[in-house]
């Protein structure tokens, strides 16, 4: 664990929660469902948090894997094809809250709910960025 991959993932991408839920691909609109049914990360414990745009047709997808308990940011090209993969565990964002949750450290909602409201932000409904 580092809170330097943190930081380039809040420096790289924003804050949580900062992007967006589509993105304009190939003449069409591209949603966070559709990114990860695209990468294959379908599994439970998979929770989408973000979409970005990125320049020559390039995106980056933000999410939250619940096996690995990290922050997840993978940079796409056009094709869909991986560039770059950024990882950062969840208690770099809920610091001693982490340590404090138990069982529930296992539960992918339950540790996106804790870290929406360490955060203060609002973000996205999780019924729309669950996809």
């Amino acid at each position: 664990m580092s809170i330097e991959d943190k930081t380039l993932i809040e420096t790289r991408f924003g804050p949580l929660w900062s992007g967006k839920t589509e993105i304009a691909f190939r003449g069409g609109v591209r949603t966070i469902r559709d990114v990860k049914r695209a990468l294959d990360l379908t599994g439970e414990d998979v929770v989408a948090i973000d979409l970005h745009e990125l320049p020559d047709g390039a995106y980056a997808f933000r999410y939250y894997d619940g096996d690995d308990r990290r922050v997840v940011v993978l940079v796409c090209d056009a094709d869909g094809g991986i560039l770059e993969e950024f990882r950062a565990h969840i208690a770099e964002w809920l610091g001693d809250l982490y340590y404090e949750t138990g069982a529930l450290a296992f539960d992918a909602d339950a540790m996106l709910h804790l870290l929406r409201k360490k955060s203060g932000e609002g973000g996205v409904p999780a019924g729309n960025a669950s996809g």
